[in-house]
């Protein structure tokens, strides 16, 4: 698998500090000239429906799992893989600590019919919305993020994989 880019965002490079390990998985599901992503409604940005990886859980499962939840589809296929990005930066919750993650992404074609989403108290908080949109405006909205108020640690991420998806679309 190809290695995307690597977000090395630590404020402190100071010494051996703990390291929490994470690893994700984030779908890339295209229709038409379409990309099915989550809509925060509170922070007025995109990200690619996935998250954390649980305890003895694999890939395509936590995939097939974040899928729902986020945006209410099941997956019909989990395809190949377009690479992984990882991230570094300090924890936000003991600044102590280095937060590391690894998010795979994985092109998938869900079904049409929509079962309902599962969302998490924080993705409730922030509003989460499934949401059809053209790589252009999803691009348009995080880069105005990243630009003036790059708040969470996926917008930067998640814009690098939306222009790599622009430059493959013919």
């Amino acid at each position: 698998m190809k290695l995307l880019k690597i977000f090395d965002n630590r404020r402190t490079k100071i010494g051996a500090q703990p390291i929490i390990y994470r690893n994700a998985v984030r779908a890339i599901i295209m229709k038409r000239d379409k990309i099915l992503m989550v809509y925060s409604e509170t922070s007025k940005e995109f990200k690619f429906p996935g998250g954390g990886i649980e305890h003895d859980e694999s890939r395509e499962v936590a995939l097939r799992r974040e899928v729902v939840e986020e945006v209410g589809h099941v997956i019909k296929s989990v395809n190949e893989s377009l690479g992984y990005t990882d991230q570094i930066y300090n924890d936000i919750y003991d600044d102590t600590k280095y937060f590391y993650q690894r998010s795979y992404y994985y092109f998938c074609e869900v079904e049409e019919e929509y079962v309902g989403m599962k969302l998490s108290e924080s993705e409730i908080a922030l509003r989460f919305l499934p949401k059809w949109v053209t790589l252009d405006e999803a691009i348009r909205i995080n880069q105005l993020k990243v630009t003036t108020n790059n708040e969470f640690p996926w917008t930067e991420r998640e814009l690098h994989v939306l222009r790599i998806l622009k430059e493959m679309t013919p």
